[in-house]
């Protein structure tokens, strides 16, 4: 959590001022460190939907600069979410068709949607899609690389500003638009040739990395790899009318891209076709998938896009006729709070990293990890914690994690947790990057682990992915 001294808090009071927003508020985004209780209230619970197009706007230099600013608009970028009532401060799950949000940037939308649904930061749960097709968003590592008057600089902090307000404004008008919510549905369908592991064991010991798409046939003639193939879905329902379906799939959701358009790509395409013909609100969540892409399967052809399409849209479909109902008399949030470390690497000093930003020869590419990386450390530095959370309702429980995370952490929940139906969305606060097994830190080849900002923390995270699924109370809940 932010300390009144840290130096980003400057960043976020000129932010508040900006938005408007009193200091009071604009304070909590620091990320806050108590829990619910994890008892359901009995009390009826009633869910609010909201979306909103959160596009860039064309042939401006939005983001970190990952892709190049985009010229054509396949479809809109949305964020979608919903508002549960009825157990406390309101609850908020929202998914954005971003490739990341990093630091102050997912701080500051956390804190607009607070305000805007009537809670505090720590009940909302924000998470990207990861398309690569979208802006990925750090104000902190822009400060670090870019003058004041850097055009991108300027662009992204309006574009960010403009996304709080169409987010903040969708979810205050969605509250009065609310359904009761009688039972919680649940139901997952096995997708077939899609999701493969980015991360293959070679018989010298090394590992070979297949990416979202590749032509390689010796790369996709290897096998799958460790994935989990489910996907699951969560539906909120009053009696047996579907109100709302939430999907988890953990996989790179990416099928080509490069070419300077927006698009929400395959999970996007099936989501809006599945809400389209069946009138139920459908919100998608890209699950571990870390060390998860399409690439066994995908050429990066329009074609193969057209293929892995129709085999999520065939699985989503199949998901959610097959939905098992249970009665609901309220909800849980639960949040923990974790202290992620830092590279202790050379390379991944704050000495290193503010030489390779004072070179005049280094690469964009160069500067922008230092950047990054430095201001992953000023978190660090600083004490900061990143809060992992729980939604408990009926028999579900769904966790939601910052970073990339890998498929390992998504498998290990749902073992912790056999009795429960447990759903994983990553993807949400990505100043970390990968968050992989500590292995990879010894692995030769791969390429994950050059972003891995925060070391070895697969014990870590693990310990607190338990907390989060005990059914017992803890100190400091509420």
């Amino acid at each position: 959590m932010r300390g009144p001294g840290s130096p980003w808090n400057g960043f976020l009071f000129l932010m508040a001022g900006l938005l408007g927003i009193p200091w009071c508020v604009g304070s909590a985004f620091a990320r806050e460190g108590t829990s619910d209780g994890t008892g359901v209230a009995k009390s009826p619970v009633v869910v609010s939907s909201f979306a909103v197009d959160v596009s860039p706007p064309l042939n401006q230099p939005v983001g970190l600069g990952f892709i190049p600013a985009a010229r054509t608009r396949e479809h809109p970028l949305l964020a979608k979410g919903i508002v549960l009532r009825g157990s406390g401060k309101p609850v908020v799950l929202c998914a954005i068709d971003w490739m990341e949000f990093h630091n102050d940037a997912f701080s500051l939308l956390q804190a607009r949607i607070a305000e805007a649904a009537e809670t505090v930061p720590s009940r909302v749960s924000l998470h990207c899609l990861h398309q690569h097709t979208a802006p990925a968003l750090d104000p902190n590592a822009q400060m670090l690389m870019l003058p004041v008057d850097s055009p991108r600089r300027i662009a992204t902090a309006a574009y960010l500003k403009s996304v709080a307000d169409r987010i903040a404004l969708a979810v205050r008008s969605a509250l009065p638009r609310s359904r009761r919510v009688t039972h919680v549905g649940t139901s997952q369908a096995r997708i077939e040739r899609m999701a493969s592991s980015r991360r293959l064991l070679q018989k010298d010991g090394s590992i070979a990395a297949r990416m979202s798409s590749t032509k390689d046939p010796k790369l996709r003639s290897l096998p799958e790899g460790r994935i989990d193939p489910w996907l699951k879905t969560v539906t909120l329902s009053a009696g047996e009318q579907a109100v709302v379906q939430l999907h988890y799939y953990a996989t790179h959701p990416q099928s080509f891209y490069g070419d300077r358009r927006l698009t929400y790509d395959v999970p996007g395409i099936v989501r809006e076709r599945l809400q389209k013909d069946t009138g139920v609100f459908q919100v998608y969540f890209t699950g571990c998938g870390g060390d998860v892409a399409f690439g066994k399967y995908n050429d990066g052809t329009a074609a193969a896009r057209d293929r892995l399409v129709e085999r999520l849209d065939r699985g989503m479909r199949q998901s959610v006729k097959a939905v098992k109902r249970y009665k609901v008399e309220g909800f849980a949030w639960k949040s923990v709070p974790v202290r992620f470390g830092r590279r202790r690497e050379p390379t991944f000093s704050n000495a290193y990293c503010r030489q390779v930003l004072s070179n005049p020869m280094s690469s964009e590419s160069q500067r922008l990890k230092a950047a990054i990386t430095l201001a992953w450390n000023q978190r660090v530095d600083d004490g900061d914690s990143v809060l992992l959370y729980r939604l408990a309702i009926g028999p579900v429980q769904v966790v939601h994690l910052p970073g990339e995370p890998f498929v390992e952490y998504q498998l290990a929940a749902q073992e912790m947790a056999p009795k429960s139906f447990v759903a994983v969305a990553g993807f949400g606060d990505c100043g970390m990057s990968y968050i992989g097994g500590d292995r990879i830190f010894t692995d030769r080849g791969g390429y994950e682990q050059s972003w891995a900002l925060a070391g070895p923390s697969e014990a870590l995270l693990l310990k607190a992915i338990a907390g989060l699924l005990s059914r017992k109370p803890e100190s400091g809940d509420r």
